[in-house]
């Protein structure tokens, strides 16, 4: 719901680009709730990229004019709660207590994520008009009910119970390439100089503090229990 309104102020690849912070706020969360070790220094160099990278971004929407309804600085702070947000829910769904099916777990997950955003349209009264509803937009819908939600998001879930959520975060390294790039190619969005210099820093940023986390060697077993596993 936060990407969807947050992309009524930015255009799709810069959305997409500062939700690949994801990873970095998973690594933060999981070692502030005691999850994983203490990040090393190529962690902690990799978070300063990101977030300086997301402020290259942010820095030419930073001054507001009375004059502007849909800032772009408003939609860059949502996507970035919504990403902290999603975080927080990918570390919390691997101990809470939910639906075998991943299939389950997926639905009961949209559909509250649904009455919220349905009781969030009626508190501001929003309304839907069926004269303003396309082909193109049918098929859209479509597409992501089927790609996104049924197949990937079940997919995101079922990986969740199974893998390092860290790991499982680095599906937002490919993101903003396709984004970006599909934007430029298909929606007509200006592709600028200051947007691929902070994609690739905030990308470039996710991939070492992901790969750190990954080369970081596991803990030996107590000799005790060496031996006592020979046995």
């Amino acid at each position: 719901g936060g990407v969807t309104i947050a992309e009524q102020y930015v255009e799709t690849g810069l959305a997409a680009v500062i939700v690949a912070t994801v990873p970095i706020f998973i690594v933060l969360l999981s070692w502030a709730t005691g999850a994983t070790p203490r990040p090393r220094l190529p962690v902690w160099l990799g978070l300063a990229g990101g977030f300086i990278g997301v402020g290259i971004l942010m820095e030419p929407s930073m001054h507001f004019s009375a004059n502007e309804s849909r800032h772009p600085g408003i939609g860059m702070l949502i996507l970035l709660v919504a990403s902290l947000l999603w975080s927080i829910g990918s570390l919390y769904s691997r101990s809470a207590k939910n639906a075998d099916s991943p299939f389950l777990a997926a639905g009961q997950q949209m559909i509250s994520g649904g009455m919220l955003l349905l009781l969030a349209g009626l508190i501001t009264r929003e309304k839907f008009h069926l004269a303003t509803v396309t082909a193109h937009s049918i098929w859209a819908w479509i597409y992501l009910v089927l790609i996104g939600a049924i197949i990937g998001f079940t997919a995101y879930i079922y990986l969740l119970r199974h893998c390092d959520p860290a790991k499982v975060a680095t599906y937002a390294y490919v993101n903003p390439i396709v984004a970006v790039l599909l934007g430029a190619l298909f929606a007509g969005e200006h592709l600028a100089s200051r947007t691929i210099v902070a994609a690739a820093l905030i990308i470039g940023s996710v991939a070492i503090v992901i790969t750190t986390q990954q080369l970081r060697p596991k803990s030996m077993p107590p000799v005790s229990a060496a031996l006592a596993e020979a046995d």
